[in-house]
């Protein structure tokens, strides 16, 4: 485990494109966000000084940044890759370069929270990468996760940000019942997202596999116009589809 110091370095094995577009303003991030609130008063968990949180895979940090604004709060981002881990700005808490793999003993069941948002879809095994998670966690405490769903809408899009998979409600019920976790709340979030992800599909189908760059910036650029709009479709979503059948996205929370 290593604690790093911030640094001006933009340098990065990820996919630099999508981390450089991947901003708060983006309608997709608040959208996430606004989910993840809503969540945590439906469930009553409440993100306060006294805990320890972990941004577990926090790329550039918006997550955390979004929390620590939000609560007021100190959240620990951790990333296996240090390069990733100085595209964080405005930092409150620590910058944790480590694997979870390797379990360190000063960091088990540590944590109160542990948000896990939008990467156990780029591992290749997902129930051992949740077994190692869980040795951070406190007994009782929380696992957040977000995944992009529904396997039909895999396009050259997740091929090119890195994604081996998309889920469903049942299969995070057979990750679950595999290591003997408790699901506390499981919901689709973006349904109205569905069509624009599909004609997405449809389009990027033409591309080249290899031409990374064009697929992340027409699968996931918006213009002002287009982000606004996006941004009130969003807000519609929110005031009066609260339980979506489902979505793009899921959200779950698992209790150790």
């Amino acid at each position: 485990m290593k604690i790093i110091k911030k640094s001006k370095s933009l340098n990065t094995k990820m996919n630099q494109r999508w981390l450089d577009s991947a901003g708060v303003k983006h309608f997709w991030m608040i959208w996430r966000f606004k989910f993840l609130l809503n969540l945590l008063d439906t469930q009553k968990i409440f993100c306060n000084k006294k805990m320890k949180i972990m941004d577990l895979g926090c790329g550039n940090g918006i997550l955390s940044n979004q929390l620590e604004k939000k609560f007021n709060i100190k959240i620990d981002r951790v990333d296996s890759n240090s390069e990733t881990l100085k595209l964080n700005k405005n930092t409150k808490g620590k910058l944790i370069c480590y694997n979870i793999k390797n379990k360190n003993v000063k960091l088990k069941n540590k944590y109160d929270i542990i948000f896990l948002f939008d990467v156990i879809e780029h591992v290749p095994n997902d129930m051992l990468f949740l077994k190692n998670t869980l040795f951070h966690l406190k007994n009782d405490g929380f696992l957040i996760i977000n995944v992009p769903s529904i396997q039909k809408l895999f396009s050259k899009y997740d091929h090119a940000v890195g994604h081996l998979r998309r889920y469903s409600k049942k299969d995070f019920l057979l990750l679950t019942n595999k290591i003997n976790l408790k699901i506390l709340f499981m919901k689709y979030w973006g349904f109205s997202l569905l069509p624009i992800l599909m004609i997405r599909k449809i389009i990027l189908s033409f591309y080249k596999k290899t031409d990374y760059n064009k697929i992340v910036d027409s699968g996931w650029k918006t213009n002002t116009i287009l982000n606004n709009f996006l941004k009130i479709i969003m807000y519609i979503e929110l005031k009066i589809n609260k339980n979506s059948l489902i979505g793009s996205s899921l959200m779950i929370v698992l209790k150790k």
